[in-house]
């Protein structure tokens, strides 16, 4: 079951994610610190795509420094 979405948010794919890190890091990165609890982040689907808040996003980095 899919999630209700807000159409005014800003969402990025897990590729757009790694690349606000510098050095860029990998999709399988993301996943892998999603996995271990690092990275707390909610999954919104679009069709068969995965997106994540961009707020969210940048709250979690945020957490991670």
């Amino acid at each position: 079951m899919d999630k209700l979405v807000n159409p005014d948010a800003t969402y990025l794919s897990a590729s757009e994610i790694g690349k606000i890190f510098s050095p860029n890091i990998s999709k399988v990165s993301i996943w892998r610190w999603q996995k271990a609890g690092k990275l707390k982040l909610t999954k919104y689907k679009f069709g068969s795509r995965v997106f994540y808040k961009k707020e969210e996003v940048i709250n979690a980095i945020e957490k991670m420094k």
